[in-house]
């Protein structure tokens, strides 16, 4: 057997279950020289043409056979994925017929290339054409032989389709494609997102992955970093911006955070309204750069998942979890490479809380990730996957209520040649119905056994703990609004601020990352409130009951800054309380603190100056003073008690006055020289004699 098919065959082996087991043969000394299959037609009429062209082996020179023969042999058909399996690895059911075409009379395409034609028939049988009689999948071997010796040779398979009468749409097998950019997100120290070479070849692979897709409408469902369709426009790669957002709108599209922000961790931490805040600015950015609403009822899971985040992801609206394999066998309760993923698989995420999972078929994986030979690779993929359709079908179960997910084994984005011909051929092929997987999710059965769900669980907690970012974020956020408050409204830097303690959350940044930007988001809010320069501890006199005191502040910076001053004091009184005062740039500035006395002495005061928001955030320590009141004593004692005395003196004087003046009237009421009547007799009245 070829080297080709034996690198292919141990591929799928990969993906087989327990029982089916394939193990390429070694190729020994002298083996056959493998062709190299260009292009086949798959999808064969009844009594129509077989038409394929091969490469020949670098090695085997055309001229140089001028008597050999390509003998093109079909075996009967067959109906599993074992027996698709076993014909790669060389065990081949009986031949049914074969036909002999002298190498030398092939055209050709290429100096080391032929193109072959043969007919079919379905009823006779003669030496110029290959019956197919029945529809169905045929192993067919392709062999280049000079005398008895195969010098050259290659396995396929071709598909006899079955007339139009007798399609139903219940035989249908659905096949979901998924797929991702897998190169990481990062970000500078700024903040900014890289958009660096990795990226750009990955978002243009991704963009012609789109392109071969078009013509096929095979949809696929997608999902991409919102942080890089954003930042492309910026960095100047607009054409290939505008290529995906018209490739995407075309194909289901995932609902993503704004970064990276993993949803396990953002439970554990008690963080769902951050993730789900991340999550709805991802579906305006996806929104704005494709103009498509992005879908959130499917989630790929890629790296491990607990409890807390899969319930996240069912809360947010997710019902489908596209699960790698390699997550899924090391789940509770997997059944590894036993599972059926033809069905739902069902995970617990707490007492009867689940949701359904698929896991992308394995046999197509090994093959989607292959980088060579793409049209040879379709053709294996769309043999296996109508062998698993007619399985159903003969075991009496509908094929349209299973589903398949193709996928590489890590969702990554696959060769676009491979891609391009597997959806080509796809497209082409009766009985496999492309569709979307929130579409395979609706119409797919679960998995069960004997009537009973076959239930996964899932991990309690994973490694890795975002509280370790989010631990000083709530102190540094506090440090920001504080110092904000002292700039004018206008100045730009705490939206900066704000903006970068916002991406702490993200892997995109490194943990050494993040204690940079803590650091230097420290040292900004410090040398703002360091600009701000309060006096050394002295003493000052107060003479008054209330009097004001000037206490000069120096803002050295270039930017007027506001701050709160606060003095206090056991023993003096302070109406105005705190002063929040603008201190102008470059600038020293006197600030105005009335002080009322309630006794006096020497007494100590504390000076205190603050941010204008935050109590507890000092622009400088605080600075000691000491008072000393004069205030009522010595001369302003005496002059307050003389003062005292002529009032009290005044009083008395005034009182003894009035009681005088009504003695005196009360007395003249009852004089002799007044008449009856109580008034004064006249001297006319007075009688002399």
């Amino acid at each position: 057997m070829n080297r080709h098919v034996n690198k292919l065959a141990a591929a799928v082996a990969l993906g087989l279950s327990v029982g089916l087991v394939a193990i390429a043969p070694t190729p020994t000394a002298g083996a056959a020289g493998e062709l190299t299959l260009v292009s086949q037609d798959f999808n064969l009429i009844k009594d129509g043409t077989f038409r394929f062209i091969v490469d020949f082996p670098d090695d085997l020179a055309l001229d140089g056979l001028p008597n050999a023969t390509l003998v093109v042999t079909a075996y009967r058909a067959i109906a599993t994925r074992e027996a698709v399996t076993d014909a790669l690895n060389g065990t081949l059911p009986r031949s049914a017929d074969s036909i002999d075409l002298p190498l030398a009379q092939l055209p050709r395409t290429a100096a080391d290339s032929v193109q072959g034609f043969v007919q079919l028939e379905s009823t006779t049988r003669t030496p110029e054409k290959l019956q197919l009689s029945l529809p169905g999948l045929y192993p067919v071997t392709l062999e280049v032989r000079d005398g008895n010796e195969v010098i050259a040779e290659l396995i396929t398979f071709v598909y006899r389709v079955p007339d139009a009468a007798d399609s139903d749409s219940a035989d249908d097998l659905r096949v979901a494609l998924a797929m991702r950019p897998t190169t990481p997100v990062r970000l500078t120290g700024a903040g900014e997102v890289i958009v660096d070479d990795d990226v750009i070849t990955e978002l243009t692979q991704l963009a012609d992955l789109l392109d071969v897709l078009a013509p096929t409408e095979v949809p696929a469902t997608i999902s991409v970093p919102p942080a890089w369709l954003e930042a492309l426009a910026t960095n100047g790669q607009t054409r290939l911006a505008d290529r995906l957002a018209a490739g995407l709108a075309r194909h289901e599209l995932l609902s993503a955070p704004r970064l990276p922000l993993d949803a396990s961790q953002a439970a554990d931490a008690g963080q769902q309204a951050l993730y789900t805040d991340w999550l709805r600015d991802g579906d305006d950015i996806l929104a704005a750069a494709v103009a498509k609403p992005s879908v959130r009822t499917v989630t790929f899971i890629d790296t491990p998942l607990d409890e807390g985040g899969a319930a996240l992801h069912r809360d947010l609206g997710s019902r489908l979890l596209v699960v790698t394999s390699d997550l899924y066998d090391g789940l509770p309760g997997s059944l590894g490479t036993r599972a059926d993923t033809s069905r739902l698989l069902t995970v617990e995420l707490a007492t009867d809380v689940r949701l359904d999972a698929t896991v992308p078929d394995r046999r197509a994986s090994a093959l989607l990730a292959a980088t060579t030979d793409p049209a040879h690779t379709a053709i294996l993929l769309v043999a296996d996957l109508l062998a698993a359709r007619q399985e159903l079908i003969d075991n009496d179960e509908l094929p349209s209520r299973r589903g398949i997910t193709l996928a590489t084994p890590d969702l990554s984005l696959p060769a676009t040649a491979t891609l391009d011909a597997i959806a080509s051929l796809l497209a082409a092929t009766p009985g496999l119905v492309a569709t979307t997987l929130d579409e395979l999710a609706l119409r797919t059965d679960e998995l069960t056994d004997d009537g009973d769900l076959v239930i996964v669980g899932l991990p309690a907690t994973v490694d890795g703990s975002l509280a370790l970012r989010l631990t000083p974020t709530k102190s540094l956020e506090d440090e920001e609004v504080a110092t904000a408050s002292m700039l004018p409204i206008s100045d730009p830097r705490p939206a900066e601020w704000q903006r970068m303690i916002d991406l702490l959350p993200t892997s995109a940044l490194t943990d050494a990352q993040v204690t940079l930007i803590i650091a230097d988001l420290q040292q900004q809010f410090l040398a703002i409130r360091s600009a701000v320069e309060v006096p050394t501890g002295y003493s000052f006199t107060l003479t008054g009951r209330r009097t004001p005191v000037r206490i000069k502040l120096h803002n050295t910076s270039d930017t007027p800054l506001t701050v709160r001053v606060r003095m206090t004091s056991s023993k003096l009184l302070f109406p105005d309380g705190d002063q929040t005062v603008t201190l102008p740039a470059q600038a020293f500035f006197d600030v105005e603190i009335p002080i009322e006395m309630r006794s006096n002495g020497r007494f100590p005061v504390t000076l205190e100056v603050f941010t204008p928001a935050g109590d507890d955030i000092h622009i400088a320590p605080p600075v000691p003073l000491t008072a000393r009141v004069t205030a009522i004593s010595g001369l302003a004692n005496l002059i307050t008690g003389a003062f005292l005395l002529v009032v009290i003196t005044w009083w008395a004087r005034h009182v003894r006055q009035n009681r005088r003046r009504r003695a005196a009237q009360k007395a003249s009421l009852n004089h002799p020289l007044r008449g009856s009547d109580g008034d004064p007799l006249s001297g006319d009245t007075v009688d002399d004699g």
